[in-house]
């Protein structure tokens, strides 16, 4: 059989049952009723103040909900404060009020004043609106008692999988109002959301699905207005209530974000004038081409306001993997992805404006189309970028690009198949001749049963005979979850050829197979247990010979999480290697190396991973790992010391040291990095983020004045400076830039 067929054959097999999936969200909450609610209308021209503070005689006409049902820490009980919600729909808008009772007032954790951050450690709302009542697909809305705004897309139900990851994407940023109030009562929330930030289908008597989450931190209680089985989260959309008989209009939406930038660049590696001020303009677009389709177009893009990268330390012979952060492209992110996460990415938007080392390349213009289109979610990304020239040899260091990904996709029920491509094209003088390369890939999720879920690709790459031409890569994973075991297993290859280079491969010529499980209970007799999770994992790598090439194995026996949000446990981790070849583990700014010779390896190290309750003023959390490493010793450890001074003042030190004793050599690495947030209000904040690295010889400051006004959007000053620590080079500074930006938003 063909390597063609032997990848084809399992793949079709699995798209041939797909029409099984798929359960109703009464079935999945274990055959009780779906809660149904319904949005009152206001009398034309009237609409509520949105200020916080839920009295007004409109809502006062809108029967609310509060049968809220408890996660953790009893399953199942009603909660033990009173939350009431209601929903109002005009035109324009819709309008969520809330209500959470608080026997003691006083006693209400607030904890995070940041846009998007974590919403564990706080009380807290999140209210989740299913749109297309698809069961899969959704937006999340979410604040505290210090009114920040958190919002998000779920797709495929936030579940993660071998092809189609689906996930929760938090960088999606939408134009929406919240105010809250602390108050007698406990405290308040008024949300007003506009239609045109929503995607759905216009028209009469429509239905959302609608789901709502209530944390309350100090007794570490979470309840949903429809009942979340525990295993899952709110993201299970396929168990949401429903909002009926909505009066949807035809979604009309145009948004123009001008940007104006100036900079101050000081570069100390060049060796001709070392300031350069630079100034900029840019647009971007979003235009709601339907109530379900919109499209995205920017020219001159500019991400100067992004927090930069934090530093890893790699002990590995392969790269690593460094999340994208740039709103342009975290949009609609989910929809794009189709390979195994961070493994195999047909393709990662880090490949488009960024250099392998992370300096930008500019971005000279580019659109996305994205919704859904009879029945399909579809997605089309076009970007140009110009060529990257070293200013000071004039030599070519990328040239210009033309990137284009195409995305299909169909749901059925709660599963969903289709196709992707991706395609980089040189253009211009700079560009070599047949500079190209193509990806092609199939991926399907499949809801076998109500617990279990298939997942599976195929992919193809293309290049220049030069650069390998054609190979393929595939895998398949089986995942099973309910309310006390998650069980899973998979199995990946990769050719000796696949070669995507608009994605990112962490290793090619191999084969896996890889198995996990975690048990989750909750002993009554020990009440101060909030639940005990032993878990397990394993991986290992052959290659196209059957060899083996390397296993990593995570045996997690002892795992307890307190009611007071403290966790502690101990791990065994497991490992072997095969490299053909010697590889550099470590080298410093002098020169000096420690090499890991070709050879058989394994090691076994213990690791102590614990934390107090992150909500507290001070918290702290520590990961101690001792044992062997290749044919060495090994010791090393995290950690982390969170300081809090209300909700507004936010630090966190991290101190990670790896201390290692090779034959080749020893080395010891220390990285240490600092983060610092204050609060003026919930929408202007400081940050800033510094990193010492010991390896790099490196001291790196990146510091952010966000002045925010909608959707992001607002004033912007970063000033970001990198400062050299060894001996061995004469100047400190090694460069240091100064930014101003100011962006926009005009609403039509």
């Amino acid at each position: 059989m063909s390597t063609r067929l032997r990848w084809i054959v399992p793949v079709g097999l699995a798209a041939g049952v797909l029409g099984a999936g798929g359960v109703s969200a009464a079935a999945a909450q274990n055959g009780s009723a779906t809660p149904q609610l319904s949005a009152g209308r206001p009398a034309e021209g009237e609409r509520p103040d949105i200020n916080g503070r839920v009295d007004e005689a409109i809502w006062g006409r809108v029967e609310p909900f509060s049968a809220f049902i408890q996660q953790e820490p009893r399953e199942g009980e009603p909660a033990t404060e009173r939350t009431e919600v209601r929903f109002l729909l005009d035109r324009e808008n819709l309008y969520i009020a809330v209500i959470c009772f608080d026997s003691t007032p006083d006693d209400i954790l607030v904890s995070e004043s940041r846009r998007d951050a974590d919403l564990d450690d706080t009380d807290s709302i999140q209210i989740l609106l299913d749109t297309f009542n698809d069961g899969q697909n959704a937006f999340v809305f979410g604040t505290n008692p210090f009114g920040i705004e958190y919002d998000g897309q779920v797709m495929a139900e936030g579940q993660a999988g071998q092809s189609n990851r689906g996930g929760f994407n938090l960088n999606w940023d939408a134009d929406w109002t919240v105010r809250t109030q602390m108050t007698e009562r406990g405290w308040e929330a008024e949300f007003a959301i506009p239609l045109k930030t929503l995607r759905y289908n216009p028209g009469q008597e429509r239905t959302w699905g609608v789901n709502v989450l209530r944390n309350i931190r100090r007794k570490n209680e979470q309840v949903f207005l429809s009942p979340v089985p525990r295993g899952y989260n709110l993201h299970r959309v396929s168990v949401a209530g429903k909002l009926n008989g909505l009066s949807l209009p035809a979604r009309r939406d145009l948004k123009l974000l001008p940007y104006v930038s100036g900079a101050i660049n000081d570069e100390k590696s060049l060796r001709t004038d070392t300031v350069r001020r630079t100034g900029d303009v840019g647009l971007d677009v979003k235009w709601g081409v339907r109530a379900d389709l919109t499209l995205d177009l920017t020219v001159n893009t500019d991400f100067a306001q992004v927090e930069a990268d934090e530093q890893q330390v790699n002990l590995t012979r392969f790269p690593l993997f460094f999340p994208e952060k740039r709103p342009f492209f975290l949009e609609n992110a989910q929809l794009f992805e189709v390979g195994q996460p961070r493994n195999i990415d047909l393709f990662f938007s880090r490949r488009i404006g960024l250099s392998a080392a992370g300096e930008p390349i500019d971005i000279v213009a580019g659109g996305r189309l994205s919704g859904k289109l009879g029945g399909y979610n579809v997605g089309l990304l076009n970007m140009q970028t110009d060529a990257a020239v070293n200013e000071r040899t004039g030599q070519t260091l990328a040239p210009a690009n033309n990137f284009t990904v195409l995305r299909i996709q169909r749901e059925v029920g709660r599963s969903n198949f289709g196709a992707l491509f991706v395609g980089r094209q040189g253009v211009g003088g700079r560009a070599p001749a047949s500079d190209y390369n193509r990806a092609y890939g199939l991926d399907l999720s499949w809801q076998a049963t109500t617990n279990g879920r298939y997942t599976a690709f195929l992919a193809r790459t293309d290049s220049p005979a030069a650069k390998g031409g054609a190979d393929y890569a595939g895998g398949t994973s089986y995942t099973y979850t309910n309310e006390v075991w998650t069980g899973g297993a998979g199995y990946t290859q990769v050719g000796e050829r696949f070669n995507p280079e608009v994605g990112f491969l962490r290793r090619r010529a191999y084969r896996s197979v890889e198995a996990r499980t975690s048990v989750r209970y909750q002993p009554r007799q020990w009440p101060w247990i909030r639940g005990f999770q032993p878990h397990a994992n394993y991986t290992g790598y052959l290659d196209l010979q059957n060899r083996l090439e390397s296993s990593q194995a995570h045996w997690h026996f002892f795992d307890i999480r307190t009611l007071s949000g403290a966790r502690f446990g101990y791990v065994f981790i497991t490992g072997q290697d095969r490299p053909r070849r010697p590889f550099t583990i470590y080298q410093d700014v002098s020169g000096g190396r420690v090499v890991v010779p070709a050879g058989e390896y394994a090691w076994t190290w213990g690791e102590f991973e614990g934390n107090t309750n992150r909500s507290a003023p001070i918290s702290a959390s520590l990961v101690h790992k001792i044992g062997s490493y290749y044919d060495g010793d090994y010791h090393g450890w995290r950690l982390t010391v969170g300081l809090r001074a209300g909700a507004r003042l936010l630090s966190e030190l991290e101190w990670t040291r790896d201390d290692i004793g090779l034959p080749g050599g020893r080395f010891r690495n220390d990285l240490l990095p600092m983060k610092v947030s204050y609060a003026f209000t919930s929408l202007a904040s400081l940050q800033g983020l510094i990193q010492y690295n010991k390896q790099a010889s490196t001291i790196s400051s990146n510091i952010r004045l966000a002045l925010l006004n909608r959707s992001g959007t607002g004033f912007f000053l970063v000033y970001n400076d990198r400062r050299d620590t060894s001996p061995f080079t004469p100047d400190e500074l090694l460069g240091r830039s100064f930014i101003v930006k100011y962006t926009r938003l005009f609403d039509y």
